[in-house]
């Protein structure tokens, strides 16, 4: 039975209330054991508004939770050690043991100060431990924690690492203003902040102390200057971390293809600057042994530990017996080597296809560049030799730019959003890993089970094959256009 709205808002004791102004509302008679049903035409907003602040309400708690259990853990910041090591040769003014690998090798220490930092904090019977693996110049962002001991200074790191993992969501946030419908605006950065606080990857960055939220915030920061056409600057807050990783050089040869020069000219800019601190950090004898030991490891044959997440890992999990549960580099026959090379040629030959026309000349010129540099990101993560798991910070661009893709675009249909879903799942966490403290000898000997050690990769490939698609679509939807002369706009 349907009571008419004005037969219950009188004024007299009967009355249940009033309507919020200009809603239009009715109330159901409840069948015995049943809840009211009121009807009103703004349910859909208001469940929408409860269901961001429930999402962003589980995101920020268990982002802070995670975040101060990851101190119980025993291993906590052991990424780190080697950093605030390396701040604190400069501290004392020692900077001939920040690139002295020619003991080993290669970036293992097998004596001096980082061996014996590390045996002091984590594993007393260890024969090795990390060296400092980066640019020397690249030193002096630890220097202000040299001063505090390594449990405090850890502490500090990790708030640093969620600080900046908070910046990156909001640069995302702020650079890609939305423009569909006001009313899911509110939804749509819910759902930002969830896919960005509850990312492993960014979480593992934390626990383990490393540099990866670094990276990709500079990355946003120069991706925020670029979407407000500030090009020189982009270029030289994205030049700041091309030494630092090497990969990021990509994006440089993006914009060079695109033209882009003044954003290129920035980039140069921002890389010699760092050469230039790395120079007067310990002179040229120091960051020639740098680059030796660089390329004596690209060299190496691979390391098949259970977090590399590359092509190359994928290949030394399923086709070698090496270590999984190690992080050693093991000798690969050259059948490996080439099989690897053709497919990093593959993938970079079916990008550069998908990026041939230029963003400017597609349907959305805006989007079609962020997909390009989704692209671009997937080739850097997937073509590297050694891609940790917690590298896969980066995957947040692509994850958000294929969201937003799939929520506007009229040729979404549920294959893609399935096929996204399956990718995210694959990537949120990593899998079968979780069993490696009671069955790592499983994990090393069954087939099935190194395979599947790859899980993060996979999800890499279902969204790379869905940005890929997404790209060439927006293309072809122009070149439709064209020849039936339908604009545009």
């Amino acid at each position: 039975m349907l009571v008419q709205p004005g037969a219950l808002m009188g004024s007299g004791p009967t009355s249940l209330g009033r309507s919020p102004k200009g809603a239009a509302l009715s109330y159901v008679l409840p069948k015995e054991g049943r809840m009211p049903e009121w009807k009103t035409e703004n349910t859909q907003n208001k469940a929408i508004h409860l269901t961001a602040g429930l999402l962003i309400a589980f995101a920020l708690a268990f982002f802070f939770y995670y975040g101060l259990n990851a101190i119980n853990d025993p291993v906590f910041s052991i990424d780190f050690l080697p950093y605030h090591m390396a701040g604190r040769l400069l501290a004392m003014g020692n900077v001939g043991p920040l690139t002295d690998y020619a003991r080993t090798g290669s970036f293992a220490a097998t004596s001096g100060p980082f061996l014996d930092y590390f045996h002091q904090y984590f594993f007393p019977d260890s024969p090795s431990a990390t060296h400092w693996i980066y640019l020397p110049g690249y030193a002096w962002i630890f220097r202000p924690l040299a001063g505090l001991e390594f449990p405090l200074a850890a502490r500090v790191w990790l708030t640093v690492n969620a600080v900046l993992s908070l910046g990156s969501i909001a640069l995302l946030w702020s650079a890609r203003p939305w423009t569909g419908d006001k009313n899911l605006a509110t939804w749509r950065t819910a759902w930002i902040v969830f896919l960005g606080l509850t990312f492993q990857p960014i979480l593992d960055n934390m626990w383990h102390g490393n540099i990866s939220a670094l990276i990709f915030f500079v990355f946003c920061l120069s991706y925020w200057l670029l979407r407000r056409n500030h090009y020189w600057l982009a270029g030289l807050v994205l030049g700041l971390i091309v030494p630092l990783k090497f990969y990021p050089a990509l994006f440089v040869l993006y914009f060079a293809w695109r033209r882009n020069w003044s954003l290129v000219a920035g980039a140069v800019v921002g890389c010699l600057a760092i050469l230039a601190v790395s120079l007067l950090t310990v002179g040229w004898a120091g960051n020639l042994a740098y680059f030796q030991m660089v390329w004596a490891e690209l060299r190496s044959g691979g390391i098949p530990a259970f977090n590399n997440q590359s092509i190359s890992g994928f290949l030394l999990h399923a086709f070698t017996r090496g270590n999984v549960n190690a992080w050693g580099d093991i000798e690969t026959p050259l059948l490996f080597s080439i099989l690897r090379l053709a497919l990093v040629a593959a993938l970079i030959g079916v990008v550069a296809w998908a990026l041939r026309r230029r963003p400017e000349d597609t349907t959305d010129p805006v989007m079609a560049q962020d997909l390009d540099l989704a692209l671009v990101i997937g080739v850097m993560l997937l073509a590297s030799p050694i891609t940790w798991y917690h590298y896969y910070v980066w995957l947040l661009f692509p994850l958000i730019v294929l969201f937003d893709h799939l929520l506007v675009s009229p040729t979404t249909n549920t294959r893609q959003i399935l096929l996204l879903a399956i990718g995210y799942g694959f990537i949120v966490v990593q899998g079968i890993v979780v069993i490696r403290p009671f069955a790592a000898q499983a994990i090393q000997d069954v087939w099935l089970l190194r395979v599947l050690l790859s899980q993060s990769f996979f999800g890499a490939v279902a969204l790379m094959y869905l940005l890929w698609r997404s790209r060439l679509a927006i293309a072809r939807i122009e070149c439709g256009n064209r020849r039936s002369g339908t604009p545009s706009g």
